[in-house]
């Protein structure tokens, strides 16, 4: 006879089974770092936005109307103080922007010239382990 066995088949998808459950996690992770790696991303770019701004009028309302960039993929509130993507809810303030994750509980605090921690990454949250390390680190 030819063919497997009902035991060896089985064997194989038990193998397959601990190699999906070992690999699904890192592939989790994997994708939640990108995501926090655009917050990142979009992060610097607005307080780098709001710094110019500081530096050109001497003060910022917190909203876009002080930025000189454009931010694409999201939508704006109607006092324009809070961007939302399919990720992330950027609040807006005259010291920052804080980025928090919409589907996890972990947030990023960027601070600009008129905050006390000028230029700092705060990352925090009960959803953040492994993500802030990674990501204050880059």
């Amino acid at each position: 006879m030819k063919g497997f066995t009902l035991m060896e088949m089985l064997v194989v998808v038990l193998i397959i089974g601990i190699l999906a459950t070992v690999a699904l996690p890192q592939y989790q992770k994997s994708v939640e770092m990108s995501r926090a790696a655009e917050a990142l991303m979009n992060g610097q770019t607005i307080i780098e936005s709001q710094n110019r701004a500081l530096d050109a009028f001497g003060r910022i309302n917190g909203d876009k109307g002080d930025l000189d960039v454009t931010l694409n993929g999201g939508n704006w509130s109607n006092n324009n103080s809070v961007y939302t993507t399919k990720d992330f809810i950027y609040t807006f303030s005259s010291t920052g922007v804080v980025a928090t994750r919409t589907t996890r509980s972990y947030w990023l605090t960027f601070h600009n010239k008129n905050s006390t921690q000028e230029g700092q990454i705060v990352c925090s949250g009960s959803g953040s382990a492994g993500i802030c390390d990674s990501i204050v680190q880059q």
